[in-house]
């Protein structure tokens, strides 16, 4: 064999390796693109920021606590939840078409609650605005019960207490309802 022939031997064999180089990064670097953006995708949306208000309103005897969405994002109801310390009912004011009443009392109340294919118990629309109240029955007395509101990144599903689906659930607000009735 030849000097010359050896020379294109071995550039022959040199570029064949970098097309093979070359083909070996491109794969592993699409594979690796293909991964991050199907994980990406799994990433839950932000959760709504929101600030509220809450009192007691004396309902001849028994309490009902009025929480008021003071500002932040317009939240659709079908993804909130509130639950507390203890069991509570959800709905619209005392004296109101659909009041609040501990009797319907759960662990966990959907603020899109309804019955007999009415529209939602708490009258607010299909989200909750700034300037809107819904309201909460506890059983027994309202002093000392700790609240939380809930978003969820799916809608609540099913009748009280609802099924809350998927693990995106994130608490928007707590807050302790003290004996004076009142507080932020």
């Amino acid at each position: 064999m030849g000097s010359d022939a050896y020379e294109r031997e071995r550039a022959a064999s040199a570029v064949v390796g970098l097309v093979l180089l070359v083909a070996i990064v491109v794969i592993i670097s699409t594979a690796v693109s293909a991964f991050v953006l199907t994980e990406g995708s799994d990433v839950p949306p932000p959760s709504p920021t929101i600030s509220v208000s809450h009192t007691t309103i004396d309902d001849g005897g028994d309490a009902t606590v009025a929480v008021t969405l003071e500002d932040g994002d317009a939240v659709r109801i079908d993804r909130l939840y509130v639950s507390g310390s203890k069991a509570l009912d959800i709905g619209g004011p005392p004296g109101g078409a659909h009041p609040a009443d501990e009797s319907y009392a759960s662990e966990r109340e959907r603020f899109s609650e309804s019955s007999g294919g009415r529209p939602p118990q708490v009258g607010i629309g299909d989200t909750w605005e700034a300037g809107e109240t819904v309201y909460l029955d506890p059983t027994g007395t309202t002093d000392g019960v700790r609240i939380r509101i809930y978003w969820n990144t799916e809608p609540v599903r099913g009748v009280n207490p609802g099924t809350v689906r998927g693990d995106d659930a994130y608490e928007l607000v707590e807050f302790t309802v003290s004996p004076s009735g009142s507080g932020d």
